[in-house]
């Protein structure tokens, strides 16, 4: 599973970064602090596809990476 995460202080989000690998958990940093606002916004659109869409809420967003 992926975890987003956004921030402007690289040793912090260096530390994140091991905390999230530490839960099994793969990091995928999203750039500046900025990008913050558009990470929130991904809780009520993952309530809404669950309630609309997906029909359950044991539902991620995740992402393909290439190689």
């Amino acid at each position: 599973m992926d975890v987003f995460f956004a921030g402007d202080d690289a040793d912090a989000k260096a530390n994140v970064s091991a905390f999230i690998e530490s839960l099994g958990l793969r990091p995928l940093d999203v750039g500046g602090l900025e990008m913050s606002r558009w990470l929130e916004g991904g809780g009520p659109l993952l309530m809404g596809l669950a309630r609309h869409g997906a029909g359950s809420y044991d539902i991620a967003l995740s992402v393909d990476l290439p190689g």
